[in-house]
């Protein structure tokens, strides 16, 4: 006779969670991209089936300790810089030092991510400055042009209005 199992006979599944995909976008198309900190490992996968092999990053060392890091052939770089926290006021020398060298980056190692913790204030902050000077734009064109390709911008005001000063004088090394 057949033994009888009570229902539900069959072991439960797991839960399997699996990270949610990057939001990653294309400001530039090939050669700058903007979003948030890769949390997960595969993450990086993500980005590197995207053509991404370096890295500019925005944000400070505490900030980049609770991710796993990048995998080892990526090119990184970054300059850290402050968001609404107000870790500190932002620099106009040190914005200058990361479009400078956000651009060098790009230009030297290919297609950059550039992100911060969330990908919304300071990286796009540093994407629209990018912009501006690869482009030869005006501060509000920059800013409509990331808006239109990262939706998720939101630069603070007052790092606009320093960005609109730096962009105002020529640099002397870039």
């Amino acid at each position: 006779m057949l033994k009888r199992f009570p229902w539900p006979w069959r072991r439960r599944r797991q839960r399997i969670e699996l990270p949610a995909q990057l939001p990653v976008n294309w400001v530039l198309a090939g050669r700058l991209a903007v979003g948030p900190l890769p949390s997960d490992p595969l993450h990086w996968q993500q980005l590197e089936k995207l053509g991404l092999r370096a890295r500019f990053s925005c944000c400070y060392e505490p900030e980049l300790q609770r991710d796993p890091p990048p995998p080892e052939h990526w090119y990184q770089c970054g300059v850290p810089l402050p968001d609404h926290r107000r870790q500190e006021d932002l620099d106009p020398e040190r914005l200058r030092e990361a479009l400078s060298v956000a651009i060098e980056a790009m230009e030297r190692y290919g297609p950059l991510y550039v992100h911060c913790y969330a990908g919304r204030e300071r990286s796009s902050l540093v994407a629209i400055g990018v912009v501006a000077r690869i482009q030869n734009l005006d501060i509000f064109s920059a800013l409509d042009w990331v808006r239109r390709n990262h939706p998720a911008a939101s630069p603070l005001f007052d790092q606009l209005e320093v960005l609109e000063t730096i962009l105002a004088k020529p640099a002397a090394s870039a």
